[in-house]
Parts: structure tokens; sequence; C-alpha cells
């Protein structure tokens, strides 16, 4: 826990009585942080602030100064335990009721921060309130219950969305939920985190959105739906995987003068092996279907992942004949 400083009275150039008032409330307000009393240590704090803000002194000034700096701390540390009695109870309104509380005390120390510009509290408090949500979302997300799951990681991913664990289950739940857009904009966000810091949830985001996005292929596919396909590829951020859907949804409608156009750049834009063989297998196919059997061949030579290597290979034997 963080160390809170006793203070010691000046008595020259103002009133003794005033000094010592305000410098007993803060070194009270100190002594109820270390029996972890933080609502009483916020109210003294508080009332720290309330007397001294106009005072000039030095010992009050570093009173009010400190007593600025550690009120947001104390709301975080009320949020926390707030959230821990939480995942203690088995009542589910109780439990909500707990994790609002938490949430509470938790919003009043990004205001009080903010409002006195203590940005690392702030940034301290908004990665607590996400987490929060994270654990109180969890519940529900475990239970399949994703409308409320989605309502509470929602919350928490405003606050903080840069935690990427919490980011997954919110588009795991959108993908459960059928929100298929809603579920790629959050992969698609993940996504375009900075590397290398976010490389693992980078690469998590984009096989989540690879496997929901052949689902949501397969189910199109089975229905003929291939403009459906096209539709979608147009709600995709990722721009690799939009135009790996766009190749594969013109192959399957049998455009292949489309798949001609735009399969090179698509290809381009892949940034793995298995997505690029994707591409290239379905423009190497697309030539073949134009009877152009040189630009197949070469194209075919270019897919080097399964599932598409083995046909691919075949393919270039029946046509080098």
């Amino acid at each position: 826990m963080k160390k809170f400083v006793l203070m010691v009275v000046a008595v020259l150039g103002f009133s003794f009585a005033q000094a010592q008032s305000v410098v007993e409330t803060y070194n009270e307000a100190s002594k109820a942080v270390q029996a972890k009393d933080f609502a009483k240590a916020a109210q003294l704090y508080e009332t720290v602030i309330a007397e001294g803000s106009e005072e000039e002194d030095a010992t009050i000034v570093g009173c009010v100064k400190n007593a600025k700096n550690n009120l947001p701390v104390m709301y975080v540390y009320m949020g926390k335990l707030a959230a821990g009695a939480a995942t203690k109870l088995e009542d589910a309104e109780a439990k909500d009721a707990k994790f609002a509380e938490a949430i509470k005390a938790l919003e009043t120390a990004v205001a009080k921060a903010k409002s006195y510009r203590n940005t690392k509290a702030q940034a301290t408090a908004n990665t607590t309130i996400a987490q929060v949500y994270q654990t109180h979302g969890g519940g529900y997300f475990n239970n399949g219950d994703y409308a409320k799951a989605i309502e509470i990681f929602s919350k928490g991913y405003a606050a903080n969305n840069k935690n990427t664990d919490l980011a997954m289950m919110l588009a795991e739940s959108h993908f459960k939920s059928n929100n298929y857009a809603q579920g790629v904009k959050i992969c698609s966000e993940v996504a375009a985190l900075p590397s290398p810091k976010y490389d693992a949830a980078i690469a998590a985001a984009k096989a989540k959105m690879g496997l929901y996005t052949n689902n949501k292929i397969a189910e199109l596919q089975k229905a003929n739906d291939f403009d459906g396909i096209i539709a979608m590829s147009e709600t995709i951020a990722d721009k690799a995987l939009a135009q790996k859907v766009l190749v594969q949804a013109y192959f399957l409608k049998k455009d292949y003068a489309k798949v001609i156009e735009i399969g090179e750049a698509a290809a381009a834009l892949q940034t793995d092996d298995e997505s690029k063989s994707a591409v290239y297998f379905n423009l190497g196919s697309a030539y073949n279907a134009k009877e152009n059997k040189a630009k197949a061949i070469e194209c075919l030579n270019k897919v080097t992942v399964e599932p598409y290597a083995t046909p691919a290979k075949a393919a270039v034997a029946e046509l080098s004949k």
C-alpha cells in the first residue's frame, strides 16, 4: 500500500488553532488509511481540502496537496474492496448491487483525479473500472447470458480499450449473439494496437476474427447468398481480411474476371502464408476457369500452406500435361 506521511504543524504567520485543526485532520486521515478505513480517510481528506485550500502556510499547503493526491486513491481502494466483496456473493441481485457500488466509487475516483489533475490516479481508476466490469461481466458470460455480458463489457471497454482480455470477451459475446459486424469491429480495433507490446492480443484477435468470418461465410454460402458475403466484407475494418473475403466471395459467385481484377492486390495485403495461399488458390483457380493456364500455374505455385497446397499442386500437375 502507498505510504501516507504524517504532517507536523508550523505555527508562524497564521492562527495556530486553525493550522492545528487542518494538520490533525490530515494526520487522522493518514491513520485511517493505515487502518484500511478508506471511506473515513476520504471524508477526512475532503475536510482538509475544504478547510485548507485558502491558506498560504507551507505546512497547510502540503497537507492540501497530499490530500488532493490521496483522495482519488481512497476511492480506488473503496472500489476494489467492493468489487472483491461482490465476487463472494451468491445472490445475483446483491452481487450486481455490490459491483455497482464498486463502479460508483471508481467513477468518483476518476472525477476527483480529473478535478485535481492527477493523471496517474485517473489512469489507475479507469484501468480498475475496466477490470471490475470484466469480472462482473465474466459471470454472465460464463453462464451464457451474452446480452448482459455485452452490456457490462461494453462499459469496461469504454473505460479502457487497452484491456485486451475484456475486449476479446466482448467480441466473443457479440459473435455468440450473431452480431458479426460488432464482433469484427472489436477484433479489428485490437488488431490495430501497436506492436510488439500487443502482439499476443493482435494474434488472438486475428484468429478469432478469421474463425467467425469463416463461419459466417459458410452460413451465407450454404444459402447461396454470395452478395451477402460481399456486403459482409465491407463491414471488416481489417483491409487484408476484407480483401481475402472479397476474393472468395467473387470466386464463389463465379465472377472470375473480378477475382482476377482484385486478386494480386489482395494477396499483397496478406500478412501470413495461410491467408496469402488462400487468395492465390482462388486467383489461380479463376485464371484456370478463364483458360489462362500460364497465369493459373503461376498463381497456384505460390500456394504453400494447407489446406490449399495439396489441391494446388494437383492442379498444377494437371495443367502442366
